[in-house]
């Protein structure tokens, strides 16, 4: 089967030819519809239940539609100890002390070559599992609409020619684990369709020497074919690993199977033909093979077959479970009927400002990351992708990506959608401890910058000293106290927080030492993805990011076991430690550094800003109750902000979000909505998908943080304290949030405001009293009775 492109110049117009069709997707209250199809794969549209996700073109004639699965992962290096960093720390620690930042970087490098690494080691690749095609003949489009609605995971393909009406409706099921596909067609017109599979074989050139490809992708073999009534695919991986106890998948299999059709269904060699249908109904399922000598394609056949349920049904049973999590949180901003009922191509158009694009890209990403949330949290692409070289592996980048793609599941009051965050996380537990072995001699954890199908830390390079960043089981033990600050779930804290958190602190015990101040150094450490000024390598010594996840960790472990009455003879150890962090420091102009060491300078002009990490997620007290502190990372701001108001936004979105957390913490209100507005511009297809550059790479990240920082800027909590509205910008006059989750174990049932009145009703799940803030200023406190609803008028 040849590669299946879109067409842009097919028998038909679909541009010239206004949408009439889409009543019923229009009027979604929670959804969207787009004027047409995909004209490249990343403006596909999605749907997913966390194992499998789907993307969509919406090809009348020449529709494929990429299937995925999360753990389809591709082997393309062996997993391996880390390189023996611990054994020569010293060596390292004393050339970084004396300033020879490139030096110790290099040395790393050739020490891993000696030891077999051969260059560097990119993250196994997460790979699309093979392309459905659904050929129909051509005719002239007269009508055509595609859409999503969010609170289903239902996409819809509606077209009319001069054969009549046809529809295409697909979700992915999570109850059943299914892609359901259902074809129909109105007032007698019939369905001739062809269906295949085929391998995705779409790439970059400059990527396959990256990652070190074959011609064949580092697919061994590809079999494809059908049996009764339905269609199968298998792939074989080139290069299966096994490390220790460890070991990657072999390859995968696929079935897409016709479980019902009004029609005939004729198989032909590679490929089923339907003829003359008006109603057919076909499901799909992939599985990951740790053992392709046993195929399963006629297991999975004989399963499939099983489902006797209608479309409808099956639909049912999945709306059950993804509305009920869409629509835990929802905002309303006052727009335009007129704009909220607009194509997402002109909603796009009318600019990230515009309330009502807004309201529709808080829901998009939540959607989007909703739908990519199930065996694992979102990786860089969520589920979804449709080429076998995805940037950057499309892996889990733990040192900005995947915190932000996460940051709102808390306050959109989803915890639940946290659990395969830690699942993963727990999952790697003995490579991250040897990791801390092998790289710091330390006994705990070390969570790399970037993993994907193990979670030992083999990617680096003399560029990017990976190996030499501390921040990670640190950042992630937040998550797991976060989780417990918002749920109140002690069961949690004592089962699974803490026992991460003392193995993140585990390692400090053991690393950090006292300089001749009598503060510890972090030494080596790393600022990601950044050099100072005055320097070539990225490679440092007490990066402001390492110390802040560091203070926020001793705070947090301390407050768990205070909590849970346990730790008593470690507390005054972490107290003690706490004393000798060193103190953050303000540059020559006042803004707070980068690099805490003799005198690197900061750059600016930088896509990150770790430096302000404890303003992202966890306003550092440290900060907060500092006035110089406060206005030094004010100043930081504006200066990452010179460089994003050339390019309106500029590269790396994710980025973009973090320092908007920031602004938002400071009460920054203009600088935030600038960088919403940044946002809600550039950043998205047609597909509502966000992209990492303007209009340029599919990848979810803000799918996360976009929510994230509109719910930060209408409401921040801490455990007996809520403030509202403390980023509110004047151009929301009016508006309402419902269902945010809180800290402190409460619920914000609804936020309405107008122009002269504030309104808040608040649920708790204990009796408790907290302090209100109205735009960062006290206002009153009241007593909150555990499950009795209080109403605050300001």
């Amino acid at each position: 089967m040849k590669k299946i492109l879109i067409c842009c110049a097919i028998a038909f117009s679909f541009w010239s030819c206004k949408s009439e069709m889409h009543n019923g997707a229009i009027s979604l209250e929670r959804g969207f519809h787009s004027d047409r199809p995909a004209k490249i794969w990343e403006e596909s549209l999605v749907s997913g239940n966390g194992i499998m996700g789907a993307m969509v073109t919406g090809d009348p004639y020449q529709e494929s539609i990429v299937l995925n699965h999360a753990l389809l992962y591709l082997p393309i290096h062996s997993a391996r100890k880390p390189v023996t960093q611990g054994k020569y720390l010293g060596k390292i620690q004393q050339m970084l002390l004396e300033d020879k930042y490139a030096e110790a970087s290099r040395f790393v490098v050739d020490l891993a070559n000696s030891e077999g690494y051969k260059g560097k080691h990119a993250t196994d690749l997460f790979i699309p599992a093979f392309q459905f095609n659904l050929l129909g003949d051509t005719s002239t489009v007269k009508q055509y609409d595609r859409s999503v609605d969010f609170t289903s995971g239902e996409v819809t393909v509606d077209w009319e020619d001069n054969n009549g009406v046809f529809t295409r409706k697909l979700f992915v099921s999570r109850p059943d684990n299914l892609v359901v596909l259902k074809l129909s067609s109105e007032e007698g017109a019939s369905i001739n369709t062809t269906l295949s599979l085929s391998k995705i074989i779409r790439h970059d050139v400059g990527r396959i020497k990256k990652f070190n490809l074959d011609d064949n992708f580092c697919i061994k073999k590809v079999e494809s074919g059908t049996m009764d009534n339905g269609l199968y695919f298998k792939a074989w991986y080139e290069r299966p690993w096994e490390f220790e106890s460890r070991k990657s998948f072999k390859g995968y299999e696929g079935v897409v199977q016709v479980i019902r059709s009004d029609g005939k269904v004729e198989m032909d060699s590679d490929q089923l033909i339907l003829r003359d249908a008006t109603d057919v109904l076909i499901v799909a399922r992939i599985e990951p093979s740790d053992n392709m000598d046993e195929s399963r394609v006629v297991e999975m056949s004989h399963a499939l077959k099983l489902y006797d349920g209608t479309y409808d049904e099956l639909l049912a049973a999945h709306k059950k479970i993804h509305k009920e999590l869409f629509e835990r949180v929802s905002i309303d901003l006052d727009a335009s009927e007129e704009d909220r009922m607009k194509s997402s191509e002109e909603l796009l158009k009318t600019g990230g400002d515009n309330p009502a694009l807004v309201e529709k890209l808080f829901d998009a990403a939540r959607y989007n990351v909703i739908s990519a949330t199930g065996i694992n949290p979102p990786n860089l692409q969520g589920i979804w992708g449709a080429t076998m070289t995805p940037p950057w592996s499309g892996d889990y980048t733990t040192n900005g990506n995947l915190p932000v793609v996460v940051s709102h599941y808390l306050q959109a009051n989803t915890p639940e959608l946290m659990l395969p965050l830690f699942d993963r996380l727990e999952a790697y537990m003995e490579d991250f401890k040897v990791n801390a072995r092998e790289l710091f001699n330390c006994r705990g954890i070390h969570v790399p910058s970037r993993f994907s199908s193990h979670g030992l830390n083999n990617h680096f390079d003399a560029t990017w000293p990976m190996t030499f960043w501390l921040a990670g089981a640190a950042w992630y033990s937040l998550f797991y106290y976060d989780y417990y600050m918002y749920t109140l779930d002690k069961d949690f804290l004592r089962e699974r927080a803490l026992p991460f958190m003392e193995q993140a602190v585990l390692f400090y015990e053991d690393f950090l030492k006292e300089g001749s101040d009598g503060k510890y150094i972090f030494n080596p450490s790393y600022s990601p993805e950044n050099n100072p000024a005055n320097s070539s390598s990225q490679a440092c010594v007490n990066a402001t990011m390492d110390v802040m996840a560091a203070n926020g960790l001793l705070r947090s472990v301390i407050e768990a076991s205070q909590v849970l009455g346990v730790n008593q003879d470690k507390i005054p150890v972490w107290k003690t430690m706490q004393e000798k962090m060193p103190s953050y420091m303000l540059n020559e102009n006042g803004e707070i550094r980068e690099w805490m060491w003799k005198d690197l300078q900061d750059n600016h002009k930088h896509r990150h800003a770790s430096h302000l990490f404890g303003l992202y997620d966890f306003h550092d007290p440290l900060i907060m109750g500092n006035q110089n502190l406060i206005e030094g990372c004010k100043r930081a701001i504006n200066r990452r902000m010179e460089i994003r108001r050339q390019d309106n936004g500029g590269v790396m979105a994710f980025g973009m979000v973090q320092l908007a957390f920031a602004a938002c913490a400071l009460g920054e209100t203009e600088t935030a909505y600038d960088m919403l507005t940044w946002l809600g511009n550039s950043y998205w297809n047609n597909n509502l998908v966000s992209t990492h550059d303007p209009k340029k790479t599919f990848n979810l990240d803000i799918c996360g943080g976009y929510p994230s920082l509109v719910m930060k800027m209408m409401v921040y909590s801490e455990p007996g304290v809520i403030s509202l509205l403390p980023c509110k910008p004047v151009q929301w006059k009016n508006g309402t949030i419902k269902g945010m989750a809180l800290r402190g174990g409460i619920l914000l049932q609804e936020l309405a405001w107008r122009e002269k009145e504030v309104k808040a009703t608040l649920l708790s799940q204990i009796n408790q009293t907290v302090k209100i803030q109205l735009q960062g200023i006290d206002k009153q406190e009241i007593t909150l009775k555990a499950g009795e609803p209080v109403t605050v008028v300001l």
